[in-house]
């Protein structure tokens, strides 16, 4: 014999403020657990993408990113001539890069913004095919950028013609570029030797090699780190974002710790809920038990109950944290996109549906296995 649903639904509505309190507190926990969720993803996304497999990354030795490399301008002729490297009008696609992380000022704004410039030459768009180029030249030349997507948005959605001021000097803004949501939009394209000279740096930063056939990019890798003229370091682009990105990955970790801590209050909140519940329906329990219902179907019943409670939270919650789908958050220079997808909602449904038992099934328990003689003397 089991407890109709009917009767489930009455109970609920007989403590409604204690049942919407419940239900806010299970989707403020399940709102943020989508949030963090899909900007984790999003950030692992943004890193994974980033990169062709026939592109090879080189650093100066012990360096760990392009920002904190310096390379002799010398050391191109280590680099241009490798046999291996694809071929464009009788030169080999090698792309030397200055990489900083500048502080950037809009006009009219007072906030500086923190992001990464890329000092390149017009051969840096071979290299990095999955760059297209929107509006505006190759040759930068004359303190001309070019933005991607995504530092567009971070800097407020400036637009063409309007200027920005890095390093102290006015750079005017000669169009936008997109690389398919990847990291390489969160970049300022500047031409390399104006940056260096903004900059003050006589050195760059590293160089991306376009290889003829994606089969020698091992070999072009062993035939660089063993060159004993200068100390470099050599990895295939996807590998080298991939890496680039775990410390990224570490900030979206941190917030789905955080997340999941909550949903343990969560889940004390729904079982406090359903202490209370039990304690002020013991004689009604107790009445259930002397017309015959077994302890199974008083302990099932209060666990559906608090699982009515916790989908119904995390409804709310998936709704609201739905909203920031689409979003952009900055993280140091990157700009993550945050994408919701169905695995991340599947997830959220997942842990209301734990949280509920959880938090349901100790009171209903103990609700079960109480005397029905005890039940029935409670007030």
């Amino acid at each position: 014999m089991f407890i109709p649903l009917k009767y489930i639904l009455r109970s609920l509505f007989r403590r409604k403020t204690r049942s919407v309190l419940t239900i806010l507190g299970i989707s403020a926990v399940i709102a943020i657990f989508v949030a963090m969720v899909s900007f984790a993803r999003g950030m692992a996304a943004n890193f994974a993408a980033t990169g062709s497999a026939d592109n090879v990354v080189v650093l100066q030795k012990g360096a760990f990113n392009q920002a904190l490399s310096s390379l002799p301008r010398s050391s191109s002729e280590a680099i241009n001539y490798l046999p291996q490297l694809k071929q464009q009008n009788g030169r080999g696609l090698a792309s030397p890069e200055l990489v900083i992380e500048p502080w950037v000022t809009v006009p009219g704004k007072a906030e500086e913004v923190f992001m990464m410039a890329r000092g390149v030459e017009p051969i840096f768009f071979e290299v990095e095919d999955k760059i297209r180029i929107v509006d505006g030249p190759r040759q930068l030349r004359g303190n001309l950028v070019l933005l991607g997507r995504a530092a567009q948005h971070k800097l407020g959605g400036i637009r063409k013609g309007s200027s920005v001021r890095i390093h102290g000097e006015s750079w005017t803004v000669a169009g936008t570029f997109e690389a398919g949501g990847t990291n390489l939009e969160s970049a300022i394209l500047a031409d390399l030797t104006d940056l260096m000279r903004a900059a003050h740096r006589t050195e760059l930063s590293s160089f991306t090699l376009k290889v003829g056939e994606p089969s020698q990019v091992r070999e072009v890798v062993r035939l660089i780190e063993d060159d004993r003229r200068f100390l470099f370091t050599a990895s295939r682009e996807p590998d080298y974002y991939a890496a680039s990105g775990q410390m990224f990955a570490v900030v979206g970790q941190l917030g789905l710790a955080i997340s999941l801590i909550v949903t343990l209050g969560a889940v004390f909140g729904a079982m406090n809920t359903m202490y209370t519940s039990v304690a002020g329906r013991m004689r009604e329990i107790g009445t259930l038990r002397a017309i015959g219902l077994r302890r199974n179907s008083i302990l099932f019943s209060l666990v559906i109950e608090a699982l009515l409670l916790s989908l119904a939270g995390g409804a709310i919650g998936i709704a609201f944290g739905c909203l920031v789908n689409g979003a952009h958050m900055g993280v140091l220079h990157a700009n993550i996109r945050i994408t919701v997808t169905s695995g991340v909602i599947l997830s959220a449904l997942l842990l209301s549906v734990i949280s509920g038992i959880l938090g349901g099934i100790l009171p209903a328990r103990a609700a079960a296995r109480i005397q029905v003689v005890e039940a029935l003397r409670r007030l």
